[in-house]
């Protein structure tokens, strides 16, 4: 079933399922895992992160994973400059002049996944469909959808990015890099390659901070998982390690992610929950799970 099916199915249901958020992501927890989620004595990956979720004040991860808002944050601790140019932010689609923008850029709202246009010929796009797919989604309660209730905290807005291209890596499209941070120590590094615009398909590969490839980390009986031949080490290594340091320090967990645009870091986003979508094996979110430090209960 597309993401776009399920958002149509589910968004009607969108207060019932956030009254019931945590027997939500337990029952997502254990179609994917296989078996229940450890809620009182949690110890791997996932486990954690979402007894951080429904157990802890995560108002600070609901601007943070906010796509507009976390640019001030971005902006106060590394510079504006690893942020993609802003060209626009809207309350609504019709807000948006078409005339105004380049030739190509990206549209997306900031309160989700998934949920991007990308424009890299503006007198081929449809614009009548393309504002009607925008509110479409503005209307979505993807928080709700997801039991991932940081996002129910973000006033839905649509912003305009430029388009972000690496001219050294051509046609082989963007790699994202997508640091694991525990309270401002990155420990390890996946890399999506090759990825399908708007779906979570694309090629994993896990590399730790000295860039040895990991490939034991990911479980190979998951019948969607591609995993990538390892790639050189991007020429800004040393500087994507400080700026996911110093941008995760203070959170017990998160995933800080970027780009390489001709030899630069450029930043993706923050993300407290990442997706099932990890195919790590039983071994690899147990070690994540062991640096994830759980507050004591007093």
């Amino acid at each position: 079933m597309s993401l776009t099916l399920k958002y149509k199915l589910l968004n009607p249901f969108h207060l019932l399922l956030r009254k019931f958020g945590p027997q939500w992501i337990a029952l997502r927890y254990r179609k994917y895992y296989g078996k229940r989620m450890n809620k009182k004595s949690p110890q791997l990956y996932h486990e954690k992160i979402f007894w951080l979720l429904y157990h802890t004040d995560v108002s600070r991860w609901g601007e943070l994973a906010d796509k507009y808002a976390v640019r001030k944050f971005v902006t106060e601790r590394i510079g504006k400059d690893i942020l993609p140019k802003l060209l626009g932010v809207y309350d609504k689609a019709a807000e948006i002049n078409f005339d105004e923008l380049p030739q190509s850029f990206v549209l997306k709202t900031n309160n989700a996944c998934t949920t991007n246009i990308i424009v890299h010929d503006k007198s081929t796009l449809d614009i009548p469909a393309t504002r009607k797919r925008l509110d479409y989604w503005l209307g979505i309660h993807y928080g709700d959808l997801t039991a991932e209730r940081q996002y129910t905290l973000i006033p839905p807005k649509i912003i305009c990015e430029e388009m972000l291209q690496d001219h050294k890596n051509g046609a082989e499209g963007l790699i994202d890099y997508k640091f694991e941070c525990f309270d401002g120590v990155p420990m390890f590094c996946t890399v999506y390659s090759e990825r399908t615009d708007n779906t979570h398909s694309k090629k994993y590969m896990m590399y730790n901070m000295d860039w040895e490839p990991m490939p034991r980390v990911f479980d190979k009986a998951f019948k969607k998982l591609r995993l990538s031949k390892p790639i050189p080490v991007p020429e800004c290594w040393n500087e994507m390690k400080e700026i996911a340091a110093k941008l995760s320090k203070g959170f017990t967990y998160v995933r800080v992610d970027m780009y390489v645009i001709d030899g630069k870091p450029v930043f993706g986003e923050m993300s407290f929950t990442p997706g099932f979508d990890t195919y790590y094996t039983e071994e690899f979110n147990l070690e994540l799970g062991k640096l994830i430090k759980l507050p004591v209960k007093e």
